[in-house]
């Protein structure tokens, strides 16, 4: 079993001392505590130094399982994807050259993305900042929307949910579709057209984004009419996190929360003391199309720290 531990989970560990308790119950356990790159970043972000050092230090222990970024994963979503519906995007002579090292980069033991992380958290915060701040005005937005619509939309079934275009689209056949695949296809196409994105690191190698947003229509199609679901599961879980988030409080993690939420299509159960994050994640676990993990909500203190011990020695 994987168990993933949402940053909080991790602050009071160690303001418990509890690092080392925590790595000598996961040595002998069989199951493995995985650590996502988003909750590694937002530690990176603390502002004290003290704190900040103190929770990457233990962090960054080879002990945990470490689990690739996001975009990583929903790139290779997209990749597949393109391999089966549109291999004329595809480069003739891939140069996986790139591709590669990031990929070891962040898989390396020793001397990779995960050792370096304390050195550059100062630069990590300088290039975060502006998207983090962008991605909670998104939020807030949202926010503002959510409080806008009436209240059966808090319960209305996630898979029943359709959506159109405020406009037609050129590739749109007119008929209405499920929201992931707008939210997907805004996000990724303003993603690669920025020119820096880590989706571009990811995917440049092996696909023509240049030929593929010529293509404007056929990749509106590709989005809204052909990806199948069920090969896009990151894809649909972030629409499904970022709608149900409209409905609860926006705090400056709320964004978060959402890649976060990613990763639960990696493990086995994850631990919070975010109630909120929780119920999300639970309403998309009993509502997604697929299989994803168990989210629990966990004491904050020291009793997090006996929660977690108690799901290492869970047979």
């Amino acid at each position: 079993m994987r168990i993933l531990l949402d940053t909080n989970i991790w602050r009071y560990i160690v303001d418990a001392d509890a690092v080392v308790t925590v790595q000598k119950a996961a040595l002998r356990s069989k199951q493995r505590i995985a650590i996502a790159p988003a909750v590694l970043h937002e530690a990176a972000r603390t502002r004290d130094p003290g704190l900040r050092e103190a929770l990457l230090s233990a962090m960054k222990r080879p002990t945990w399982q470490r689990l690739m970024p996001e975009a990583y994963s929903e790139a290779l979503e997209f990749k597949d994807e393109v391999r089966r519906l549109r291999p004329e995007w595809l480069r003739p002579v891939p140069n996986l050259r790139q591709f590669n090292r990031l990929r070891r980069d962040w898989r390396a033991c020793q001397g990779g993305a995960w050792s370096r992380v304390d050195r550059e958290a100062e630069l990590l915060q300088r290039l975060d900042a502006k998207r983090i701040d962008r991605a909670r005005e998104d939020a807030k937005t949202l926010r503002a929307y959510g409080m806008r619509m009436s209240d059966s939309w808090q319960t209305v079934p996630l898979q029943k949910i359709l959506a159109k275009p405020s406009a037609s689209l050129p590739g749109w056949n007119g008929e209405a579709f499920e929201p992931w695949r707008f939210v997907a296809h805004d996000v990724f196409h303003h993603a690669i057209a920025s020119g820096a994105h880590p989706y571009i690191d990811w995917l440049e190698n092996e696909v023509d984004l240049g030929l593929m947003l010529f293509q404007s229509s056929s990749l509106v199609s590709f989005w809204l009419h052909e990806a199948q679901t069920l090969r896009m599961r990151r894809h649909w879980l972030r629409w499904a996190f970022e709608f149900l988030q409209q409905f609860r409080r926006v705090t400056d993690g709320t964004p978060v929360d959402s890649q976060v939420g990613s990763y639960l299509l990696d493990v086995d159960i994850m631990l919070s003391a975010d109630k909120n994050l929780v119920r999300v994640a639970e309403r998309c676990r009993n509502e997604a199309p697929f299989s994803m993990a168990t989210s629990r909500t966990v004491p904050g203190g020291s009793a997090a720290v006996s929660a977690v011990l108690g799901a290492l020695e869970a047979t």
